[in-house]
C-alpha cells in the first residue's frame, strides 16, 4: 500500500473512533487532527472537510462488507447460502456501526444531502452485489432466465430500503438500535422478504 493510502487509512480509523464515541455532529476536524497528533493542515491535505471523511469511512465499511459477501458467490451451491452470508455480514455491520447510518434523519423524513449521498452509495453497492447474486441464481437454475438482473436488483434494493426506513421509525418509538435482539428482529424481516422475493423469481 502506498504511503498516502496508509495515511488515509489511519485517518479513517481515527475518525471512526471519534464518530463512534461522539457522533458525527460533535466531531470536528481539529479533534481528529489532535487524536492523530498532526496539524489541521496535514488533515486537510487528505480530506477537504469532515463530511468527506465520513463518506470515506462509510465507503470503506460498505466495500469490505460486499467484498466478503461477494467471495461467497463463486463457490455457493444455492441462493439460500448466499442469502445467509449476506444477512450475517449485514447484521454484524449494523451491530458494529449503527451510529453511522443516520437513523434519526430517516425517521424525520428529512435526511440531509450528506445522508442521501451515503444512502446512494450503499444502494449502488447493493445493486451491484444483488445483480451478481441474481446471475448466480440463474446459473444455479433457481432464478428464471427472463428476469433482468440489474432491474430486479434495483427493485429489491428499494424494497429493502423501505423496510429499513420503517424499522428506523420503530426505533424512534422506543427500540434501542444497538440492541442485538432488535437487530436480529430486523434481519429476520429481511430474511423473510428475500425468501419471498427469490421464490417469486423461480
Amino acid at each position: 500500500m502506498a504511503e498516502q493510502d496508509q495515511k488515509r487509512e489511519v485517518i479513517l480509523e481515527a475518525a471512526l473512533k471519534r464518530f463512534k464515541r461522539f457522533g458525527l455532529a460533535k466531531t470536528t476536524m481539529e479533534e481528529i487532527a489532535r487524536d492523530l497528533e498532526i496539524s489541521k493542515g496535514s488533515l486537510y491535505y487528505y480530506f477537504p472537510d469532515k463530511d468527506r471523511i465520513y463518506v470515506a469511512v462509510i465507503e470503506r465499511i460498505v466495500s469490505q462488507c460486499f467484498a466478503e459477501v461477494s467471495a461467497t458467490l463463486e463457490s455457493a451451491v444455492s441462493v439460500k447460502e448466499v442469502m445467509e452470508k449476506y444477512l450475517s455480514v449485514k447484521e454484524q455491520i449494523l451491530l458494529d456501526y449503527h451510529f453511522l447510518f443516520g437513523i434519526h434523519e430517516w425517521v424525520s423524513d428529512k435526511p440531509s444531502s450528506l445522508m442521501r449521498q451515503v444512502g446512494d452509495l450503499v444502494h449502488q453497492s447493493e445493486i451491484r452485489f444483488l445483480s451478481a447474486w441474481l446471475r448466480k441464481g440463474k446459473d444455479l437454475g433457481e432464478v428464471a432466465a427472463g428476469h433482468d438482473p440489474e432491474k430486479t436488483a434495483d427493485l429489491l434494493v428499494h424494497v429493502l430500503f423501505g423496510l429499513w426506513v420503517i424499522w428506523c421509525k420503530w426505533q424512534a418509538a422506543g427500540f434501542e438500535l444497538q440492541d442485538s435482539d432488535n437487530i436480529k428482529e430486523f434481519m429476520n424481516r429481511e430474511r423473510a422478504v428475500l425468501t419471498i422475493f427469490f421464490q417469486g423469481l423461480r
